[in-house]
């Protein structure tokens, strides 16, 4: 079942707040990031594979922006810096895994299930229109870039495209648009560069951009770690 526009609104609003919230007074990393980097802080290898909507030159150049301020002003933070070619909204994950053989055939089999679906439910050429909410702390784990849907009718587009994914794997958790904008360092970071991120955070929040995404630009993509993606097809199959 599809998740309303207001229920949506009421359980993002639960934690994508202004002011950007840590737990504890000292940040605790979460322990995957384990998986996803060393300690010196780059990229281990992390295989799987994801529904991402790509994002258009002058959106990714809006999301540098950004992350340029947060590794200006607090470098420790975080880990290595990712492109920004590979900058994207998330419409679905699927598998994902530190040793390939562990997820090989999950990746065979969802592909080829996703295109079964995209037979079954063709997808339109069409926008949606989103704005950005807030930046959150994503579970420890890493800064992200909230967006919404501006309103009802761009919602149900949105959920239409999210559960097509669905039907290939279904998650345990709700969905949360969002662009990640940079991992946190999983040695973890001093209470003083957390007020500082604190500070630089809730001064980007005061703004709101608009964002608008396109099945033209939707891709299933396989990844070799949080910095590698392979576009393999448009889920917009040529008509």
């Amino acid at each position: 079942m599809m998740e309303t526009y207001i229920n949506f609104l009421e359980r993002i609003n639960k934690f994508e707040t202004k002011e950007l919230c840590f737990y504890e007074n000292t940040f605790k990393p979460n322990k995957s990031l384990n998986d996803k980097f060393y300690v010196d802080k780059s990229f281990k290898n992390f295989y799987g594979d994801t529904v991402v909507f790509d994002l258009n030159v002058e959106q990714k150049n809006i999301i540098s922006t950004i992350v340029e301020c947060l590794y200006t002003e607090t470098p420790n933070c975080f880990c290595q810096k990712l492109n920004p070619d590979t900058f994207h909204m998330t419409l679905h994950d699927l598998s994902n895994n530190c040793v390939l053989d562990n997820i090989s055939n999950d990746l065979f089999f969802n592909e080829i299930k996703l295109l079964h679906e995209l037979r079954k439910a063709k997808i339109k050429n069409e926008t949606i229109k989103m704005k950005t909410n807030y930046i959150f702390n994503m579970m420890n784990t890493s800064l992200v870039l909230a967006l919404i849907p501006i309103n009802e009718e761009e919602h149900n587009k949105l959920f239409k495209l999210y559960n097509l994914v669905e039907n290939v794997k279904s998650l345990s958790y709700p969905f949360t648009p969002h662009i990640t904008l940079a991992y946190f360092n999983p040695n973890g970071f001093s209470f003083s560069n957390m007020n500082k991120l604190l500070r630089i955070v809730n001064e980007i929040n005061s703004k709101t951009i608009d964002f608008e995404i396109s099945t033209n630009k939707l891709f299933y993509q396989k990844f070799t770690d949080m910095n590698t993606y392979i576009n393999v097809f448009k889920l917009l199959q040529n008509e």
